[in-house]
């Protein structure tokens, strides 16, 4: 929009980085996710080889999903005995 550019224009100083991280901390407590919660199952998700962030982005849509995801056994470590 043309007001925030120009208003961007005067604030050079502004920490675009800074607001993402408190917009996103926002959103998470909202959303009642817990930081530290996600961080943990996106290093766990992130341990398998077959697996990276662009395959979690594409598998998940929510915190739900990614808990999910690592709930379900994978198929190379069923036991068939």
């Amino acid at each position: 929009m043309p007001a925030d550019a120009l208003f961007l224009s005067w604030a050079t100083g502004i920490n675009a980085s800074g607001l993402f991280r408190e917009a996103l901390a926002e959103q998470m407590a909202y959303r009642d996710i817990e930081r530290d919660r996600l961080v943990a199952l996106l290093e766990e998700a992130l341990r398998d080889d077959d697996r990276d962030l662009d395959d979690l982005i594409e598998q998940t849509s929510c915190f739900e999903d990614l808990e999910n995801l690592l709930d379900t056994p994978s198929v190379n470590s069923v036991s068939h005995e």
